[in-house]
């Protein structure tokens, strides 16, 4: 599909809205961020739409922007202090009912990045080649990054156990 009518990218918004959301929630750590950095994702989009012939596929391209958006949202509130609860308090309030808070508390601990990654891999079940797309990575360092987040994931999540 290409992006070349307001209809087409009504199309687009209907169709990668509520993954988007997902995704950059699960980035963010709450979802009314979410909402805001797919809305500027989704004008970047429309913005774009002629550079994204040329970087592949659509769902990959879109990602990137969603996964850039999201970083940059970030960046602008570390820079000007609006970060007054950790990310994983901000999780919290914008919870997804699927996770737990345990879950939530081990995800807010990984970089954006492996976020992401986690994300991706599990909730939107991309391939490597996809994720590779999105953040201009090869796929195997992807697998491997992915690799060390699971772990790191699993080693939090038992450590929780443990203080049960």
């Amino acid at each position: 599909m290409e992006i070349k009518t307001e209809r087409d990218l009504e199309t687009l918004v209907r169709r990668y809205q509520e993954p988007l959301l997902r995704y950059c929630t699960g980035i963010t750590g709450n979802r009314e961020d979410a909402e805001d950095v797919v809305q500027t994702a989704f004008i970047k989009a429309w913005m774009k739409r002629d550079s994204q012939r040329k970087s592949g596929s659509l769902k990959s391209w879109l990602f990137r922007i969603a996964y850039t958006t999201s970083v940059d949202f970030l960046r602008a509130r570390r820079r000007t202090n609006e970060l007054p609860d950790s990310l994983a308090e901000q999780a919290a309030k914008g919870r997804d009912p699927g996770i737990s808070d345990e879950m939530r508390a081990a995800l807010a601990s990984l970089s954006v990045l492996d976020r992401a990654i986690v994300e991706e891999r599990i909730l939107m079940e991309m391939s490597y080649e996809e994720m590779a797309e999105i953040h201009h990575l090869p796929a195997a360092a992807l697998r491997k990054r992915y690799s060390r987040a699971r772990q790191k994931l699993q080693k939090l999540l038992a450590k929780e156990e443990h203080h049960a």
